[in-house]
């Protein structure tokens, strides 16, 4: 039979090793209910595991970069007004830059339309004045 003295003795002495375990684990990174657990029911083996356990972390993947694809924007003033060639040749305009992009993009103005502001010197396609942009 086990004498009141050894059971609380060995219950403070678990208990003790238990938070040294909980404390390395938390200071770790680890979980430290766990590793309570481990020391409150193995002592120094416990507190020990944890110290060599360090070695054997699981190496993480290398995060993957994001794929940024490039966007097409136009490229030209955007305090302007432009000006377009429609289909039947007649001239259209003035229309403001996100008008123009706006058009573009909808598909109303395809990318071969020549287009014209007063920065250039000569009527030439939107295909011309069209950029990829990272973003």
């Amino acid at each position: 039979m086990i004498a009141p003295f050894d059971l609380s003795t060995t219950l403070l002495v678990s208990s003790a090793a238990g938070l040294i375990s909980s404390y390395l684990a938390y200071r770790r990174g680890k979980n430290p209910i766990l590793w309570f657990l481990v020391g409150a029911l193995f002592g120094l083996f416990g507190v020990f595991a944890l110290f060599f356990s360090g070695h054997l972390k699981k190496k993480q993947p290398a995060p993957i970069a994001e794929v940024v694809e490039p966007k097409p924007y136009l490229f030209g003033p955007t305090n302007k007004f432009w000006y377009y060639l429609d289909a039947s040749g007649a001239q259209v305009g003035p229309v403001s830059y996100n008008g123009m992009t706006t058009a573009w993009k909808d598909g109303t103005v395809p990318i071969t339309t020549f287009v014209w502001h007063e920065d250039l010197t000569d009527w030439q396609t939107l295909q011309d004045l069209i950029r990829l942009h990272q973003s």
